[in-house]
């Protein structure tokens, strides 16, 4: 009897588990769907998932313009960049905040913490006026610095916890041993905390592609303008070229999604680690 009814909680948690996961993918298979659809067959109705005239004109025509190169050129260089620096301050940061007795460290902690609330439609017109004054506008400079600004806090906050979850008594054998304290960080420490980095480091990534506000005020065209601002070129006054967003969706999801499947163990280790000690 009562394998029996472990076996209908499972089936039933199988089953809730597999409407829930259906119910968040089906508005990305449909875009996937709907990217092979000619235009007019976007706006027929009832919808249909699947397209009755498949074509990959969509496709064609995003990767065929130059523009749209330039656009995903940009949004590679600009969210690398504020990865790597996002990475090296934050690791910098966290482990002096888990390793040093520092005075009013918990308040320091909280005003870092603080910095996620603000949100970034206030700062639109400070960012914009301090780029124009220090010559950053339309930079690559200006958006790197903007997007390691706003995923650094958290970045710290997370990289302090992976640093707590390894043992001080590895560094202080190590120190014991005449190894500096800057060694014992780039030989012991950064090795431990490979998944740390990886996961934060994919988070700040994430954060910097998909930011589109402050790319889009900070620049005047293509030469610096990352993808999202080449994806709402196609929202137009009158129409919207819903294939053609669909189209360069997947073509700008699709790298990430590789890197994440290969990564996932390393994310979800970096994030929960240091959670339960």
């Amino acid at each position: 009897m009562r394998s029996h009814r472990q076996r209908i909680k499972h089936l039933l948690l199988y089953a809730s588990t597999t409407l829930i996961t259906l119910a968040v993918l089906f508005p990305v298979i449909f875009g996937f769907f709907t990217s092979f659809k000619p235009n007019p067959e976007t706006f027929t109705y009832p919808p249909k998932l699947m397209p009755q005239s498949w074509t990959i004109k969509s496709y064609t025509s995003v990767l065929s313009q130059q523009r749209y190169l330039r656009y995903f050129l940009n949004g590679y260089l600009i969210s690398i960049s504020s990865t790597l620096l996002c990475v090296f301050l934050g690791a910098l940061a966290g482990y002096g905040l888990s390793r040093f007795r520092l005075p009013a460290k918990r308040s320091l902690m909280l005003a870092i913490l603080a910095l996620q609330m603000f949100p970034g439609a206030i700062l639109m017109i400070s960012y914009f006026n301090l780029s124009r004054a220090l010559g950053l506008y339309d930079t690559y400079l200006a958006l790197i610095l903007i997007d390691t600004t706003f995923a650094l806090s958290l970045v710290i906050w997370l990289l302090k916890s992976y640093f707590d979850s390894i043992p001080v008594s590895l560094e202080e054998a190590a120190l014991v041993d005449g190894c500096s304290r800057s060694r014992a960080l780039l030989s012991i420490v950064a090795p431990l905390a490979r998944a740390g980095f990886i996961g934060t480091g994919v988070f700040a990534f994430i954060r910097a592609w998909n930011e589109f506000m402050f790319a889009l005020i900070l620049t005047k065209g293509p030469e610096r303008a990352p993808v999202t601002v080449g994806l709402a070129e196609l929202f137009g006054q009158y129409s919207i070229q819903w294939n053609g967003v669909m189209a360069l969706t997947v073509v700008a999801t699709f790298p990430l999604l590789i890197v994440f499947i290969f990564v996932q163990r390393y994310i979800i280790k970096g994030i929960t680690s240091g959670a339960v000690k």
